[in-house]
C-alpha cells in the first residue's frame, strides 16, 4: 500500500468517524432538544394551569382593593364636607346678632356657674362678652364672677374657671361636642343614597 493510499484510507476513516460522531451528536442534540422542549411545555402548562386557578382570585383581590380605594376616597370627601359643614356652623355662631350672642352666652353661663365666684375667660377677638356684659350678668344673678385679662385662642363663647376646674363653653367646644353627638345622623342625611 502506498503512502497516498494510506492517507486516503486514514482520511476516509476519519471522515467516517467524524460523520458518525456528528450523527451521534445530532441525535443527542435532538434528544436534549426534545427533553428541553418537553420540560418547557411542562413548565408552560403548569404556569398556565396555575394562572387559570389563580386568575379569578387575583382579579377578585384587585376588585377588593379598588373598592377599598374608592371607599377611602369617598370617606375622605365626606369627612371634608363634614368638616366644612361644621366649620360653617362655627362661622354662623360667631356671626350671631349681638343680642342673640349675649343671650346664648348668658344661658350657658347660668348652666356652668357653680359657686358664683368663678373667673371668666373670653377669646382674643371677643367683641360682645366684655366687662359690661359680665357686670350685667352678676347684677341679675347675684354672682361675683370676674373677667380675666388673659384672652384665650377661642372663636367665641367663654371658659369658666372654678379653682383648677375649667368649664369650656367656647363655640369651638360646643361645635366639637355637637359634632360627636350628631355626626352619624348628619352623615345619614347628607349622604343617603
Amino acid at each position: 500500500m502506498a503512502l497516498a493510499d494510506i492517507k486516503a484510507k486514514i482520511k476516509a476513516e476519519s471522515q467516517a468517524q467524524i460523520k458518525a460522531l456528528e450523527a451521534e451528536n445530532d441525535a443527542k442534540v435532538r434528544e436534549i432538544s426534545r427533553k428541553v422542549n418537553a420540560e418547557i411545555k411542562e413548565v408552560q402548562d403548569a404556569y398556565a394551569a396555575r394562572l387559570g386557578r389563580e386568575e379569578p382570585e387575583v382579579l377578585r383581590r384587585r376588585e377588593i382593593v379598588a373598592e377599598l380605594d374608592a371607599k377611602r376616597i369617598d370617606l375622605g370627601v365626606k369627612q371634608q364636607l363634614m368638616g366644612e359643614a361644621f366649620a360653617e356652623a362655627l362661622k354662623q355662631m360667631t356671626a350671631m346678632a349681638p343680642d342673640k350672642y349675649v343671650k346664648f352666652a348668658d344661658k350657658l353661663l347660668a348652666q356652668a356657674v357653680v359657686t358664683g365666684k368663678e373667673v371668666v375667660f373670653v377669646g382674643k377677638n371677643e367683641k360682645h362678652l366684655d366687662q359690661r356684659w359680665l357686670d350685667g350678668y352678676n347684677a341679675s344673678h347675684n354672682t361675683t364672677l370676674t373677667l380675666s385679662a388673659e384672652r384665650l385662642p377661642i372663636s367665641g363663647g367663654f371658659v369658666l374657671r372654678n379653682d383648677r376646674i375649667d368649664t369650656n363653653c367656647s363655640w369651638d367646644m360646643l361645635i366639637a361636642d355637637a359634632r360627636a353627638d350628631i355626626e352619624t345622623e348628619v352623615v345619614k342625611r347628607l349622604f343617603a343614597a
